[in-house]
C-alpha cells in the first residue's frame, strides 16, 4: 500500500483535501499529471512578473471559502484590499455600485432604471430559491428588457458568477451569490502574490505527513465489489485505504470505464463549463493607478492591474494588467470567431488606455475552454451535481470545482476539497 489517501489531481480542490488530510495525520500521497501545481489556479514567473493562470481573485475574503479552508490547516490568508469596481461607459470610468447607497447616489444608471433595477432586486431577495433553481434568471427578472437594466445583471452575473449570459444562468445561482455579497463588505479580494500564496501554503501542509509526485498521469481506476482496489499509472499500479478523485468531472468516465452507472457517468460528462480569453500585459512603463476591477458591458469582460494591487508582482516601474473575456465553451473550437474576439478585447483596452499596446514588454494569451469546471446555469446548480461521495463505492471520494459544494469556481474547488477531507476522515476513523 503507498499511503492511506492518494489524492489525484493538485488543483485548488485536491490540494485543500490533501492538506487537510495531512493536517491531520493521515499519510496523502497527491498525483499531479503536469509538471506544476494549481491545476486552472497555477502561476508563473518570467522576467521579473508574477503571473497567475488567468485572473483569480477570492470572493468574500476572510469569510470566503478559501479563508475558511486554510484555516483548518492553521493558515490565514493575507489578503490584499482592492479598490471599488470601476465600469467603462462612454470613453469614461465611472464607478460600478456595489451596494444599496452606492447604487442609489450612482450616476451610472437613470432613476427609472434604478427603479426597475430595485423591483427586481427586491423580488429576487425574497425569492424562496429552491424554487428558482431551474429558471433562467432573465425570466424572472421583469425588467430585463430595458438595455440599462438588461446590462447590469449581464455584469452582476458576469463578475460574480462568470456567467455574464442571464438567459441560461440559474436564477437559484445568482440569488445565493446575491444575498452573500450584499452581507460581506469584501465581495472580492486578491491574496498576496496572487495564487502562489495558497498553492505554497497547500503544499507545505501536505508535506507534513504525506507527498507530491508531479508527471504521474493516471491511466485508470479499478473498482472491484463497490471498492477502489488500484490506482493504475502508465507503468504501476499504486494501492491505498481511499481515494479522492479531484481532476474535473468531465474526465472520471474515462478512468472508471463501466466500473459506475451509466446515468451518473453521463452526468458526470455533461457538465458544461465556463470558458473565455485570457489575457495577461507585461508593460515596461506603468499606465493606470486604478487598484479595482475594471469592467466593460459591451462586450462583457473584465480586468485588473494586478501590479497596482501587490507590487511584487512586477518589476519596479513596470505593470502587470490581467483580462478576461467569457465566451460559450461551444464556440471555443472555432478559431476565428475566437481570434477576432481576442483582437476585440485587445482594440478595447487600447482604447481604454492609450499608448498601452505601444508598451507591452511580453503578452500571455490563454483560449481557455474551461475556467470554472461548471458554468452555474440552469440544469447544473449543486443539486443537479455528483456530491463528495460515490455511491456504491465506499473508498472514493470527489473533490474540485465542478462538485456538488457551496459557491462558484473556485470556491467550490475549496469547498468541496474540505467536504472531501471530513469524508475521508470519518471514512478512516
Amino acid at each position: 500500500m503507498s499511503s492511506d489517501v492518494i489524492v489525484i489531481g493538485a488543483g485548488y480542490g485536491g490540494l485543500t483535501a490533501a492538506a487537510i488530510l495531512a493536517h491531520n495525520g493521515v499519510e496523502v500521497e497527491v498525483l499531479e499529471a503536469t509538471g506544476h501545481l494549481g491545476g486552472r489556479a497555477s502561476y508563473y514567473r518570467k522576467g521579473g512578473f508574477l503571473v497567475d493562470y488567468g485572473m483569480h481573485g477570492n470572493r468574500y475574503g476572510q469569510k470566503g471559502a478559501a479563508a475558511k479552508a486554510l484555516k483548518r490547516i492553521g493558515y490565514k490568508i493575507d489578503f490584499i484590499p482592492m479598490g471599488e469596481p470601476l465600469v467603462y461607459r462612454d470613453s469614461s470610468f465611472m464607478p460600478f455600485p456595489t451596494g444599496v447607497y452606492p447604487f442609489m447616489k450612482s450616476e451610472y444608471l437613470s432613476g427609472m432604471d434604478k427603479a426597475a433595477i430595485i423591483s427586481d432586486m427586491v423580488r429576487l431577495s425574497f425569492a424562496r430559491t429552491f424554487k428558482k433553481a431551474d429558471i433562467p434568471l432573465e425570466e424572472v427578472t421583469h425588467n430585463t428588457d430595458r438595455a440599462e437594466v438588461g446590462s447590469l445583471f449581464k455584469l452582476l452575473s458576469g463578475l460574480g458568477l462568470i456567467s455574464p449570459d442571464i438567459s441560461v444562468t440559474s436564477t437559484v445561482a445568482f440569488v445565493t451569490f446575491l444575498r452573500k455579497a450584499m452581507r460581506t463588505r469584501e465581495t472580492i479580494s486578491y491574496p498576496r502574490h496572487g495564487t502562489s500564496q495558497l498553492i505554497e501554503a497547500l503544499s507545505q501542509a501536505i508535506k507534513q505527513s504525506g507527498k507530491i509526485t508531479t508527471g504521474s498521469r493516471v491511466k485508470s481506476l479499478n473498482i472491484t465489489s463497490g471498492k477502489v482496489t488500484g490506482v493504475r499509472l502508465k507503468e504501476e499500479e499504486l494501492h491505498s485505504k481511499a481515494v479522492i478523485f479531484a481532476v474535473p468531472l468531465q474526465a472520471f468516465p474515462g478512468m472508471v470505464g463501466d466500473g459506475l452507472p451509466d446515468e451518473f457517468l453521463e452526468r458526470c460528462s455533461s457538465i458544461i463549463p465556463t470558458a473565455g480569453i485570457s489575457l495577461d500585459l507585461c508593460l515596461s512603463d506603468k499606465v493606470s493607478d486604478i487598484d479595482g476591477p475594471v469592467i466593460n458591458p459591451d462586450p462583457v469582460f473584465f480586468g485588473q492591474f494586478t501590479s497596482n494591487m501587490d507590487p511584487d508582482t512586477a518589476p519596479e516601474g513596470k505593470q502587470l494588467t490581467a483580462w478576461f473575456r467569457p465566451l460559450p465553451v461551444d464556440m471555443m473550437n472555432d478559431q476565428r470567431f475566437v481570434k477576432s474576439e481576442q483582437e476585440k478585447l485587445k482594440d478595447v483596452i487600447g482604447g481604454m488606455f492609450p499608448g498601452i499596446i505601444d508598451k507591452i514588454e511580453w503578452e500571455r494569451v490563454l483560449k481557455l475552454k474551461m475556467v470554472d469546471g461548471f458554468e452555474p446555469r440552469v440544469g447544473q446548480t449543486a443539486k443537479c451535481r455528483p456530491g463528495t461521495r460515490v455511491l456504491g463505492v465506499e473508498n472514493l471520494f470527489l473533490a474540485g470545482d465542478v462538485v456538488s459544494a457551496p459557491g462558484s469556481g473556485g470556491d467550490v474547488a475549496f469547498a468541496s476539497g474540505s467536504l472531501a477531507a471530513h469524508e475521508v476522515l470519518s471514512f478512516l476513523s
